[in-house]
């Protein structure tokens, strides 16, 4: 059984059907809180309960994350597509696609600790995998260890993004935005 496994060809339409199907957006990671509304039905006052969480939307890969309202943000229709649930052959073949063939982007620094550190939703070999990053602000060292393999951050500053490579450029941490510019060019 083992040879028969070996001898298949690989098909070398797959990585690019891949590529249209999983890469070159943004993945935008949001979170939603829970909300507590108080109704009535029937004369019957009683308090409903809309739960909340982390949701994801797809955007294009140079779009500005921070520029849309989060009301249009959250009421998009692009969804993430993913192949790791169809069968086990898919799974081992895409798991990591997603994080390698996209860019990543946080609604908020504070989003991005509670998605990353606190909630832990994104296994190390994920992590890892992510090749670029959108940060709106300073990214805190302990955010920057959890990200193993980044290659480039998009720095927002003032209306514009910026890009910086780390093969070029290593040192996250800057001290002002001169020297943030001196260091990342136009996105």
């Amino acid at each position: 059984m083992a040879s028969i496994r070996a001898s298949r060809p690989k098909d070398p339409q797959k990585p690019a059907v891949y590529e249209l199907v999983l890469g070159e957006r943004q993945i935008h990671v949001l979170y939603v809180p829970w909300q507590h509304k108080r109704r009535t039905k029937n004369g019957q006052a009683y308090t409903e309960t809309i739960k909340g969480g982390f949701s994801y939307k797809v955007l294009r890969m140079k779009e500005d994350p921070w520029a849309l309202d989060s009301k249009q943000m959250r009421n998009s229709e692009k969804s993430i597509t993913l192949l790791s649930g169809v069968c086990r052959q898919l799974y081992h073949e895409t798991s990591l696609l997603p994080q390698q063939m996209n860019t990543w982007s946080f609604e908020s620094l504070h989003v991005m600790e509670r998605y990353i550190l606190k909630e832990n939703r994104m296994p190390l070999l994920q992590r890892r995998a992510i090749h670029t990053l959108y940060c709106k602000d300073r990214l805190p060292k302990a955010l920057e260890k959890k990200f193993g393999g980044l290659k480039a951050i998009i720095w927002k500053d003032g209306n514009r993004l910026r890009r910086q490579d780390l093969l070029l450029y290593p040192d996250i941490a800057w001290k002002d935005r001169k020297e943030l510019r001196g260091r990342t060019c136009r996105w």
